[in-house]
């Protein structure tokens, strides 16, 4: 659905991704008018298919109930994650049994999914919600200070609205505009993937872990089908950039990177799909909200894959934010209160799950001092009763995470100071 030039939206949501589409529909079922607007409305290739298990509650608020996805054909279950080392040494990390009884009752599956299907999905949702769209890209902002008062578009329409959400991922539209410094975290690094016909053999998603060099380097498989696999390989964009500059190809390098799991040997380009790319690095916005504008999904921040967190994250934003605009409705003068907990909130479990991911599987120090069997046994119930806990609350009673952020600091510290202690020790000796 078209917006009208005469149409004067509520809310204007700068992009139409997993955030953006969510938060439409979020909008459009409490009876607000969203006009989102991205310049490549889904459906499209997109990657991120390992959901972690808040996911399935988050897409009950939308109205989309994971069996349907399953049964629909557009993705699988995923019960549990398994971690393998080239010396073949398995680790499997599931949710621990008790979460699923009474009291917590938390959910023991969540899912994979066909990011192509499933993006088309939320798009046909969101359209069926009353969404509209607008198939351009926003190139500017109007400002009033701190206040977004419209915004201007490629092909020269201007957009004024009460709201102004940037969903825009690595754009960072408004965070550009307004000179928002964001928090790195570990080196860039870059994501090879692609597809490949193979039948899952469990319901998990499967990792394969290259922990014994000072650079961590994982593989993945992920069932988006019954027939169908998920594969990639993330390396650090310093060795992509070598092997580019001798003249390989993005086929050789997926190939060649993947050649460094006993999974994968065998391996023929032939045996993939078209082979993409995307360079990434870790960050949290400084700033995510104000006076009249939120940023939402990888615009707020970009939590490291190797959590699986991202799609979800992105859906949790939406929802925290739905919230925010439709109480601003009845309770006005609550909103700058609600602004700073969706900031906090946002930002607290982005810092956890970076660093908890930075300290226990990338940091050199830490996972060769503990082994991978370790680190990887500590990552999965982490984030799974992290995740779960605080998605059950209610956005006004879910806690803070900067505690838990000090101790993984603290861990953090005392194992990359740890090894230089014990070598002067010894020294001394």
């Amino acid at each position: 659905m078209l917006v009208r030039a005469d149409d004067r939206p509520e809310v204007v949501i700068a992009g139409a991704g997993v955030a953006g589409l969510a938060l439409g529909i979020l909008l459009a079922q409490d009876g607000l008018r969203p006009v989102c607007v991205d310049p490549d409305l889904p459906p499209r290739s997109r990657v991120g298919e390992s959901l972690d298990w808040s996911a399935p509650a988050l897409l009950a608020e939308l109205g989309i109930q994971a069996n349907d996805i399953v049964a629909a054909g557009m993705g699988t279950y995923k019960r549990e994650v398994r971690a393998l080392t080239p010396s073949g040494e398995l680790m499997v990390g599931r949710p621990w049994s008790w979460l699923h009884r009474w009291p917590l009752k938390f959910e023991s599956a969540t899912l994979h999914v066909d990011r192509t299907r499933f993006d088309g999905l939320l798009y046909q949702e969101a359209e069926a919600a009353g969404v509209a769209f607008i198939e351009d890209r926003v190139v500017g902002l109007d400002l009033e200070g701190d206040r977004i008062v419209g915004c201007r578009t490629r092909s020269g329409r201007c957009l004024r609205s009460d709201w102004f959400v940037d969903a825009t991922g690595r754009r960072h539209l408004i965070g550009r505009a307004l000179g928002i410094p964001r928090d790195e975290w570990g080196i860039p690094r870059l994501s090879l993937w692609s597809e490949m016909v193979a039948p899952a053999t469990f319901e998990g998603t499967m990792l394969h872990l290259d922990g014994g060099c000072e650079v961590l380097t994982w593989a993945w498989e992920i069932p988006i089908a019954a027939d169908r696999q998920s594969v990639g390989v993330v390396i650090p964009l310093t060795r992509f950039r070598a092997l580019r500059g001798a003249g390989a190809t993005l086929e050789e390098i997926m190939i060649q990177q993947l050649g460094r799991f006993p999974r994968f040997r065998a391996l023929r380009a032939t045996e993939l799909g078209p082979v993409r790319a995307r360079r990434y690095r870790p960050f949290v916005s400084s700033r995510m909200t104000g006076s009249n504008w939120l940023m939402v999904g990888e615009a707020a921040a970009f939590v490291d894959p190797l959590s699986a967190n991202g799609v979800t994250a992105a859906m949790r934003h939406a929802s925290e934010a739905a919230n925010v605009i439709v109480n601003h409705e009845t309770s006005p003068t609550r909103t700058p209160r609600r602004l700073d907990e969706f900031e906090r909130r946002a930002r607290d479990i982005a810092d956890v799950y970076n660093l908890g991911i930075e300290a226990l599987m990338y940091e050199s120090s830490i996972r060769l001092t503990l082994g991978m069997r370790w680190a990887s046994r500590a990552y999965v119930p982490l984030g799974y009763f992290t995740n779960s806990l605080y998605s059950r609350l209610s956005p006004t009673t879910r806690p803070r995470m900067a505690a838990l952020a000090v101790i993984l600091r603290g861990f953090h510290f005392w194992a990359r100071t740890w090894p230089i202690v014990a070598r002067a020790l010894a020294v001394n000796r």
